[in-house]
């Protein structure tokens, strides 16, 4: 993973407060209902196409990630903070989570089927936005979600 001054900090804070915000944050259940219907209509639209796995990108503790494998996706999580993937590790001990970067994704080309990146680009400098989508860009399968 290619570390950048933004990566390092946002890295940093996530690891500070890894445990308080994986205690805070809601579980997908918890959600109000136009985020758990925005969910089900990804894992909805991946699953008619047939393609392989999802990519929880910016998962923190796995509790989205987690979700996704409820609704019949195979799915895991990549975040830039390794207390986050301890936390989502320990959660979700039968799911699979790995530190990596979104502007890098350790994924091969078209190997993914959809990619969930829910609240997560928004830490991401404007200029690097386009870096981060040809990433998707590159690992989404064609026709993909």
């Amino acid at each position: 993973m290619t570390d950048t001054p933004y990566l390092a900090a946002v890295r940093e804070s996530y690891d500070t407060v890894a445990a308080d915000y994986a205690a805070s944050v809601k579980a997908p259940a918890e959600l109000d209902p136009l985020s758990r219907a925005m969910l089900a209509a990804f894992a909805e639209l991946v699953r008619a196409t047939g393609r392989g796995p999802v990519a929880d990108v910016g998962c923190g503790p796995g509790k989205v990630t987690a979700h996704l494998t409820e609704l019949g996706l195979s799915a895991f999580g990549i975040d830039v903070s390794p207390k986050m993937i301890e936390l989502a590790r320990e959660a979700h001990p039968n799911l699979r989570f790995a530190v990596g970067s979104m502007t890098a994704l350790e994924i091969g080309d078209h190997d993914l089927g959809g990619i969930l990146a829910y609240y997560s680009t928004h830490h991401t400098p404007p200029e690097l936005l386009p870096v981060v989508f040809a990433e998707f860009h590159r690992t989404l399968a064609p026709g993909a979600a």
